[in-house]
């Protein structure tokens, strides 16, 4: 029997370098992968996927990425805390002027339209553009201006985009949600304020006593707390066949990362989620996930 399932890749940062993993896994176990849905980070990996990349090339891709970083900033940019100019001169030289017909892989790329506050798909014209403006997270990197819309990161309105990957096929086909963030209930374990490894431990302790800092944290695990609210309330309501869940919500958004190891926590949750999944096609004979560690 045909496994063939579409996923829905969610988006979260350098969390997101765990989507090769879960892709890798379905992969190798035998799954079609019959469309993607995805959103900001995930959306970089499902074009990845899309044109033919291994899972050992997208993760070159994102050792690449760590070295060279994603912002930057030039005097004709765009407001926003932080630029793209890195990120957007890699994309652009890597994909050139690769459009949506390239992909092997249906592939919808999701963004948030700020005017009218309504969530976009975006499955034709430039990858590099669709890209641009799915990973342009408010206020930190720029919006991107596109079909006549100002358009953000597509996680604001919808951090992991279920319908987007179920329209791509038809009504039989399961559809796998890779959620990044942890479930509401769950306590918080993100690293919120994120010091350089060169500041010595015990002024790195005395930073974080400081009361502005302490401000950032609580910031910062509000709008954890919303966007896991904002998850759960979609996924509740898009009803994915399976929530594929690989531990990295402890992980800072904007940080490097270490590319191979949090890839492998992609791996892993689905080694724990195979026995679900496999539920999903009950005349297929019962597998055992082969772990496979990949260097760095």
């Amino acid at each position: 029997m045909d496994k063939r399932i579409a996923v829905a890749l969610g988006g979260g940062g350098v969390k997101g370098v765990s989507h090769i993993g879960v892709l890798r896994a379905l992969v190798r176990n035998g799954f079609e992968i019959e469309g993607i849905g995805a959103t900001s980070m995930g959306a970089l990996i499902g074009v990845l996927f899309g044109l033919g990349y291994s899972p050992d090339e997208m993760e070159q891709v994102f050792h690449h990425l760590k070295r060279t970083g994603y912002s930057g900033r030039d005097k004709n940019s765009e407001p926003a805390f932080l630029g793209l100019r890195r990120f957007e001169k890699f994309v652009r030289e890597f994909f050139g002027r690769k459009t949506f017909h390239d992909l092997k892989t249906p592939l919808i790329i999701t963004a948030a339209e700020i005017e009218h506050g309504r969530e976009v798909y975006i499955r034709e014209g430039l990858l590099v553009e669709a890209l641009l403006a799915s990973v342009a997270l408010p206020g930190i990197f720029p919006a991107r201006r596109m079909m006549d819309m100002d358009l953000v990161d597509g996680g604001v309105l919808n951090p992991v985009p279920v319908d987007a990957a179920r329209s791509l096929v038809d009504a039989k086909t399961p559809v796998a949600a890779v959620v990044l963030t942890a479930p509401l209930g769950v306590p918080a374990t993100m690293e919120r304020i994120v010091l350089p490894r060169f500041i010595p431990r015990w002024l790195a302790r005395r930073i974080k006593r400081l009361r502005v800092v302490q401000a950032i944290d609580i910031f910062l695990l509000s709008q954890d707390m919303l966007n896991r609210a904002i998850t759960k309330h979609n996924l509740d309501r898009s009803k994915p066949d399976l929530i594929i869940r690989p531990d990295v919500a402890h992980l800072y958004t904007l940080d490097t990362g270490y590319v191979t190891e949090i890839a492998l926590e992609g791996d892993s949750a689905v080694r724990r989620a195979l026995p679900d999944l496999l539920k999903l096609f009950p005349n297929s004979a019962t597998e055992e996930l082969r772990h496979e560690p990949r260097p760095a």
